[in-house]
């Protein structure tokens, strides 16, 4: 309970992010989280806000590429299959295309058309929930499906105040996985594997 106060703390704080609508999580849940816009009757329900991206944002970004970003378009990663859809994810969530790049590498292995048993689908194996979340309207438009996985990723590096590995770890086991084991990366093999992996691909990429 203590992290949790401090966590609803930290994004209250964060007065840059603009708000649209109040979004609340359902912590308790740990493979596909539960999110309404109206308040869930839960224990652990987290109140967040949802950044607005605008035509604005985007040109900021654009026009103030850190060195990360000129790293990350190097020539491998620009051979990389949907590097120009990356790019423009990229551009939208200040993410590094390499972690991008990353994290699609692990998840999909740059195919589009990739599923799961579990029902996650495309390049950054979207859960249905999580694509309405990001008002994916095609399933198969891997632009959709990049930005979309890439907004959840920069959700969720605000979540866990900036922590990469727990970060990925919710991406894969879900955020009420690592809340559950006091803001760790969860013991599921799984996901065990599936972090360092991504940070390998992610450094290799850079």
């Amino acid at each position: 309970m203590k992290n949790f106060k401090r966590i609803c703390f930290l994004l209250i704080a964060m007065h840059h992010v603009t708000a649209t609508a109040d979004v609340f999580i359902n912590m308790e849940q740990t493979d596909e989280i539960s999110i309404s816009n109206t308040q869930v009757n839960q224990p652990f329900t987290l109140k967040i806000v949802e950044p607005v991206i605008t035509k604005a944002i985007t040109l900021a970004t654009t026009n103030h590429k850190t060195n990360s970003f000129k790293q990350s378009n190097s020539a491998q990663t620009a051979l990389l299959p949907y590097h120009d859809e990356v790019l423009q994810a990229a551009n939208l969530t200040s993410l590094e295309p390499a972690l991008i790049h990353a994290v699609i590498a692990v998840e999909s292995k740059h195919n589009a058309r990739a599923t799961s048993q579990k029902g996650a689908y495309g390049l950054m194996q979207l859960m249905p929930a999580t694509a309405r979340r990001f008002h994916v309207k095609d399933k198969t438009n891997a632009a959709q499906n990049i930005l979309a996985g890439s907004q959840y990723l920069r959700e969720l590096l605000t979540l866990f105040n900036g922590d990469l590995k727990l970060s990925l770890a919710a991406y894969n086991a879900g955020p009420g996985a690592v809340q559950k084991y006091s803001n760790r990366v969860p013991p599921y093999r799984e996901t065990m594997h599936y972090v360092p992996k991504v940070l390998q691909y992610y450094r290799q990429y850079s």
